[in-house]
């Protein structure tokens, strides 16, 4: 399985352009913590490494993506996708939805974490690559 970045050369928070970015990876929001801890369990019994499959913490979440969005560039808000992306983090943690990050670097490693993602059902997907986002 693919090894992310040893922590010792990983910011804590990933950022581009001053936002909350997390590059190489793909977030998924669930309705329930139940659906985010399960895609989890599924994925760490499947094979992948405990550290590239994590829970994040709603509040957190919604906080970060608050402070994103007060914060944003003229620049990032003339883009608009950035803060769309924005937007939908903290709607979903507004909602109560549960998130769960997922290192996936190539297209193969998103769609194998996708398969077992759609098993259970998930809200929205996102992945994050060098300058775009995606939607899943």
């Amino acid at each position: 399985m693919v090894k992310r970045t040893e922590p010792s050369k990983r910011p804590d928070r990933p950022q581009q352009f001053g936002m909350f970015y997390s590059r190489g990876y793909a977030i998924v929001a669930f309705r329930q913590q139940e659906d985010a801890d399960r895609v989890r369990q599924l994925l760490v019994d499947g094979g992948y490494d405990d550290e590239d499959v994590q829970i994040m913490d709603t509040a957190k979440v919604l906080e970060g993506s608050s402070a994103d969005l007060e914060h944003l560039s003229p620049f990032i808000k003339a883009l608009d996708g950035e803060a769309r992306i924005m937007e939908s983090l903290k709607a979903g943690a507004d909602a109560g939805h549960a998130f769960l990050i997922a290192y996936a670097p190539s297209e193969l490693d998103t769609e194998r974490r996708m398969n077992v993602v759609r098993r259970v059902g998930y809200v929205k997907a996102q992945k994050y690559d060098r300058f775009t986002f995606t939607e899943l």
